[in-house]
Parts: C-alpha cells; sequence; structure tokens
C-alpha cells in the first residue's frame, strides 16, 4: 500500500534534482555564451552532467507514474510531464490524496475501536449485584455516547473514550498491576464513574466479554 511517507520521498529526490538543474541551468548559460561569442563547445563534464540529470528524470518520473498507479486517480500522458516541475505538480497532488486517504483510515480505525469499547461497556455486569447502579449509568453513558457516533460520521472524542477504555483495562488486568499503577487507573475511574464502579472493577466484581484484542 502506497504510504505518504513513500511519495515525500519522491517529492525530496525531485527537489533535489531541481536544485541540481538550477545549478546546471547557470552553468548552460555560461556554456552558451561562449559557444555563440567564441565557438568554443561545451566540455565533456557538463554533456555528462546534463545526460545524467536527464536519465535521472527520467527514472523518478517512471516511479511516480508507478507509486500513482495503485490508486484510482487520472494520471496525464508521461510526455505531459516534461519537467522536474511538472513532476512536483504531480508528486503534491498525489501526497495530498495519500495523506487523506491515510486520514480516513485512521478515521474509520478510531471509530471501531471506540465503538469496540463502548459495545464493551454496554455487556458488562456485576457479579453479585444484577442492578448495580453506578454500572448502569456508566453503560448509559456508553451507549449514549455510541448512538453518536453511530448517528455521525465523525472522529470519536480520545477524551470521552479514555475513562471507558481505562475501566475495562481496570478490568482486565487489575490483579496484574503493581500498586502504582493500580492506584493510578482506580483514582481516574473513580474521577469520572465514582468511587464505588472503580473500587468493584479493581476486586474482580465487574465480568463481561473477553478481553478487547490490538
Amino acid at each position: 500500500m502506497l504510504k505518504s511517507e513513500d511519495v515525500q520521498k519522491l517529492i525530496d529526490d525531485n527537489d533535489v534534482l531541481l536544485r541540481r538543474m538550477a545549478d546546471l541551468g547557470i552553468e548552460a548559460a555560461n556554456v552558451a555564451t561562449a559557444l555563440t561569442s567564441r565557438g568554443a563547445p561545451a566540455g565533456e563534464t557538463f554533456l555528462q552532467e546534463l545526460a545524467e540529470v536527464g536519465r535521472l528524470f527520467a527514472a523518478l518520473r517512471r516511479e511516480a507514474f508507478a507509486a500513482a498507479s495503485c490508486l484510482p486517480l487520472p494520471l496525464p500522458p508521461l510526455d505531459a510531464v516534461s519537467s522536474a516541475a511538472d513532476l512536483k505538480a504531480m508528486l503534491d497532488a498525489l501526497c495530498a490524496t495519500v495523506k487523506a486517504a491515510e486520514r480516513q483510515a485512521e478515521l474509520v480505525a478510531a471509530r471501531e475501536l471506540a465503538l469496540s469499547i463502548l459495545g464493551r461497556v454496554a455487556g458488562l455486569a456485576h457479579v453479585d449485584h444484577a442492578r448495580f447502579e453506578p454500572l448502569q449509568l456508566c453503560q448509559e453513558r456508553a451507549r449514549t455516547l455510541r448512538s453518536i457516533l453511530e448517528q455521525r460520521p465523525a472522529e470519536p472524542d480520545p477524551a470521552a473514550i479514555t475513562p471507558f477504555a481505562e475501566l475495562l483495562t481496570f478490568i482486565d488486568s487489575a490483579r496484574d498491576l503493581d500498586d502504582e499503577k493500580w492506584s493510578v487507573l482506580h483514582d481516574s475511574i473513580a474521577g469520572v464513574f465514582g468511587a464505588p464502579l472503580a473500587m468493584a472493577a479493581g476486586r474482580g466484581r465487574l465480568v463481561g466479554q473477553p478481553p478487547l484484542t490490538r
């Protein structure tokens, strides 16, 4: 899968080539002056450098078109991209498209994770009390947030999802935490959902679906 850093590498390579061509252009002007004023032919080193930048441009253009072919984008004919400036414009557009696709993929992943977390919270139960009010209030908040997410294609608010994720982490791993981490999670959950729910989670009194795998 084409990544934005791959396209950025092509952009950086093209920028280097542009600077190299600019320097060569200055030298070409001097060569042209010598040729017209004195009839002095271009030196072998200059001609080799000119041929080399031509080869580099052709190779970079092929690589850029190969990368772009991975995406459903309308591409100009190869010959229409006849300069490093043309190639830069094409690569900039390609990079913007890839970054937009990556952002969309991140959004989808974040929504799926948030919905999974909220779904797990909704499935929790207290082992001793069928109607444990602190848990019911927490689950009502989770259901409300999940409903909002399902109705709007927006990115989940990490600040809203994190307390529920911490609750699940506490339930899944409270026995394996050292005292400091246990206290940090307990206090964080208590600050959001209340001490009774935090204590029930820390003492293994809340159960539900299997731990979320990532």
